[in-house]
């Protein structure tokens, strides 16, 4: 009986320090990565806009299925880690050069992410850029151990390896 009265003693501290954690994290964060991509920005293209084979190659996004257009864009629900839904609008479509995807809110977080792409000599330079909005207290909580562009760092270095190049970070 010590030991459940202990373990659940730890659990609510645990909990506790990640909800006292999450009021001093900022609801609102931005996360950039930047990556040089031997393609050029009509085969990148091709491929990030390409949603409904998003998750053969993004661990991420475990299924992608097209909703109705919305005032006329694109709509998506996208499904996360197999259990979380999420609603995706295409607010801007300048192909091949700049995608915004809009996640709506009513999940955990919301928020967009914006890809710019810029012809280069050698290819394309890519620019993903997450505008994020967590407005759970325990969830931003939980974002103290997180890098907020480990995601964007992941889905470059997923989308490189489906486009069969490496990706290089720019020198300034």
């Amino acid at each position: 009986m010590k030991w459940i009265v202990i373990g659940l003693t730890a659990i609510v501290g645990i909990v506790a320090l990640m909800l006292i954690a999450g009021m001093f994290v900022p609801k609102a964060h931005t996360a950039t990565v930047v990556a040089n991509l031997a393609k050029s920005p009509d085969e990148v293209w091709a491929v990030i806009a390409d949603i409904p084979r998003v998750p053969e190659w993004f661990k991420e996004v475990s299924a992608a299925e097209r909703l109705p257009d919305r005032d006329g864009h694109a709509v998506w629900k996208e499904t996360y880690g197999g259990d979380f839904d999420a609603t995706v609008v295409h607010t801007i479509e300048q192909k091949p050069l700049k995608l915004v995807r809009e996640i709506q809110p009513g999940g955990a977080f919301h928020g967009s992410w914006t890809f710019d792409l810029m012809p280069t000599a050698d290819g394309t330079r890519l620019t993903v850029t997450e505008h994020g909005v967590v407005e759970n207290v325990f969830f931003r909580g939980m974002m103290v151990f997180h890098d907020n562009t480990q995601t964007a760092r992941d889905y470059v270095a997923a989308l490189s390896e489906r486009l069969g190049v490496n990706a290089s970070t720019p020198s300034t």
